[in-house]
């Protein structure tokens, strides 16, 4: 039979094992190429009704950007705790509005090369619909329920950041509030015309970790540094009704990570863990001392491994402005093919 000092010693060995192992790494990729990115990536709701009218109107164009991440991993009953926190560094509110508003202006040209007629934002401030949006000031800060990833979410210079009650998790607009959604169809009757809000968003690293573990004595993080288009965030909202109370409304929705490359480096900024003293435990353990010399005082046994480590993404301002028009440029070239796939 185990005594109780044999039992402490080996949950001891076990405890440190899974801190040892749990050093920050790169993951595993999971992408596909940005280049690859088609319709085939998105599900896909009611784009029939892109063929009902030859007229677009484009509200709002919703950009954004994940600003701060983390991962968290735990063994042992929460015994072995593993943390990693990282953030964007160097992006202000002025860059993401200039790109957003790059990312707009080839939306529409492309919407434009389909043979579409689309008309501006003098045209949707003229209707009853137009005055009737409740707007989000930009940046719109959100992290969603149970997600570590704060956004930043923003839209061109000049043109209203408009987020629906579908626009969940980043959105500021209930289930319940549907205010934005009948202004939408008031504009779409008067107009007679299809209403779009494409919205895309990056995030600058992928994190993964093993999980929270009942039974298992380890735990580890891995952190992936590199921008790609994040599934269910970025996406494509279109409208048409007949009148203002209710309409029909058509998406798609990413659902494969479409990774666009790097746009500057992933560097740690901080590291606090109790390794040495689980180590200093481990030490004694394996020396038997607790068995030939019961009467000693060894070290007291840690109850809990831990590893706290935070990182900042630091981007190079030119590579980071490429790497958003570039995955904007690739979802738009998607949203706008559906448009061209549907003609009126």
């Amino acid at each position: 039979m185990s005594t109780r000092r044999e039992f402490l010693a080996g949950a001891g060995l076990t405890l440190g094992a899974g801190l040892v192992g749990a050093t920050p790494a790169l993951a595993g990729a999971g992408n596909i190429p940005l280049g690859a990115l088609g319709i085939g990536n998105f599900n896909q709701s009611m784009t029939k009704i892109i063929a009902r009218t030859n007229t677009i109107v484009v509200p709002s164009y919703r950009f954004g950007v994940v600003m701060r991440s983390g991962i968290s991993a735990t063994g042992s009953s929460g015994s072995v705790r593993m943390e990693a926190t990282a953030d964007l560094v160097g992006v202000d509110a002025a860059m993401l509005r200039r790109i957003a508003g790059q990312a707009h202006g080839d939306f529409i040209a492309r919407l434009r090369q389909s043979g579409r007629t689309v008309l501006g934002w003098n045209d949707i401030a003229a209707t009853k619909g137009g005055s009737k949006f409740k707007t989000t000031p930009a940046p719109f800060l959100k992290q969603p329920f149970a997600d570590a990833r704060t956004v930043a979410l923003t839209s061109p210079e000049g043109m209203p950041l408009i987020n629906l009650h579908l626009d969940a998790p980043i959105s500021d607009q209930s289930p319940f509030e549907l205010g934005n959604w009948r202004a939408i169809n008031s504009i779409s009757a008067e107009l007679k015309a299809l209403v779009m809000i494409p919205t895309v968003v990056l995030d600058f690293a992928q994190m993964s970790g093993s999980g929270h573990k009942v039974y298992g004595g380890d735990a580890s993080v891995q952190i992936r540094p590199g921008f790609y288009l994040v599934p269910q965030f970025t996406q494509f909202s279109f409208f048409h009704a007949k009148i203002a109370l209710a309409g029909d409304i058509g998406r798609l929705i990413l659902t494969d990570r479409a990774a666009i490359g790097q746009a500057g480096e992933l560097v740690k900024t901080g590291s606090r863990n109790n390794r040495a003293e689980i180590e200093e435990w481990n030490a004694y353990v394996r020396s038997m001392e607790w068995w030939n010399k019961p009467w000693a005082s060894g070290p007291l046994r840690p109850t809990m491994a831990w590893d706290y480590s935070s990182y900042q993404y630091r981007i190079d301002p030119g590579l980071f402005a490429q790497v958003c028009t570039d995955g904007a440029s690739a979802a738009n070239a998607v949203y706008a093919g559906v448009v061209a796939a549907n003609p009126a």
